[in-house]
């Protein structure tokens, strides 16, 4: 009788503790197909949702998940998969090479309302802001990016991630994709600024270095970087593979940091 008394102690302790080990957590940011496991079925996640990291969260390809812990902490998944949320809280080293590149787009984000600016070969703009407004686009698309520019100087990065979003799908629509990746390239320095790597990773992936003449070097870069750091490190080797191949980094710093990111993948 006794032995059955401590068993059910130690069961109920242990459920307890299991309770105990789980943290509200809330959307944050979400791109593409971002599912909650709930029983048997899959729950579509948006903004705002809360559940306990306890669950599972399934990602379709290309998604994009932000989490807020309680706590403060954030975790953000990029590539396709099933994870337990708690899984993901655990501390984890990161590479050397990845932490420097982020630093470098972090302090060239914060000074992104500032003009023209280079952190280590990473380029913020390298022309002002009228001479962005390319032949053929559209006048809403031009009025989307100058918002994002002003908004930006003023240090309000979530509206500047906005307006430059905006400005993304405009000159997507002028078939314009020099002023479409221009736009997701400032969109990504607002997003770092307003703390959100999701929203960084986001922009960058709606265009394509490709189409982002000089910066080009930097988009790669820092594009490369974001999947490292957020699980797509495939991807991240892919473009790297690519833009050394197609000698995209002008600058030795920049390429230094390409060679050191790509050997850690």
């Amino acid at each position: 009788m006794m032995f059955k008394r401590l068993a059910y102690l130690f069961i109920a302790l242990a459920f307890c503790g299991s309770l105990a080990a789980a943290l509200p957590v809330t959307v944050a940011f979400v791109d593409g197909s971002a599912q909650l496991q709930s029983g048997s079925s899959w729950k579509t996640l948006d903004f705002g949702d809360k559940f306990d990291s306890a669950q599972t969260v399934r990602l379709g390809p290309k998604a994009i998940l932000e989490l807020t812990v309680q706590g403060g902490s954030v975790v953000v998944i990029s590539n396709a998969g099933n994870y337990v949320v708690d899984s993901l809280l655990k501390p984890r080293p990161e590479a050397s090479a990845v932490a420097n590149v982020a630093s470098k787009l972090e302090k060239l984000a914060r000074g992104s309302g500032q003009g023209e600016s280079t952190v280590a070969g990473v380029r913020g703009s390298a022309v002002d802001a009228s001479s962005l407004m390319w032949a053929g686009a559209g006048v809403e698309a031009e009025a989307a990016f100058d918002d994002g520019r002003k908004a930006a100087e003023r240090g309000t990065y979530s509206l500047a991630w906005d307006r430059f979003m905006e400005a993304v799908n405009l000159y997507e629509e002028a078939a314009d994709p020099s002023g479409a990746a221009r736009s997701a390239w400032h969109a990504s320095l607002a997003g770092l600024a307003s703390g959100s790597g999701a929203k960084a990773l986001s922009a960058l992936r709606s265009s394509s270095p490709d189409d982002a003449g000089a910066l080009r070097g930097s988009y790669a870069l820092a594009l490369a970087m974001l999947n490292a750091r957020y699980g797509a490190s495939a991807e991240a080797k892919e473009l790297l593979t690519r833009a050394l191949k197609l000698g995209w980094f002008d600058d030795p710093a920049m390429e230094a940091d390409a060679k050191a990111l790509l050997a850690g993948l």
